[in-house]
């Protein structure tokens, strides 16, 4: 038997702000991420066809690409 918080598991992948954060997490910049822009860039991006990348692209946008998660590391 599934209890109520296994389903909800299941269902939180499908959130667009899942979705934008896991794409901002990917690219290294998962500390951008905040509820009160990710509300205003949603909005912004209503007609986008893949909200999820629009969103996450104004976040670097905004913020800018130049500081990210990897810029400590020595490749």
């Amino acid at each position: 038997m599934q209890t109520r918080t296994d389903l909800n598991d299941k269902n939180s992948a499908f959130k667009l702000s899942t979705q934008v954060n896991n794409i901002l997490h990917e690219k290294g910049f998962s500390f951008l991420f905040n509820y009160n822009d990710y509300k205003y860039f949603k909005a912004q991006a209503n007609n986008a066809f893949n909200k999820a990348v629009a969103i996450a692209e104004m976040f670097i946008e905004y913020y800018g690409d130049n500081n990210n998660d990897f810029s400590d590391y020595v490749f």
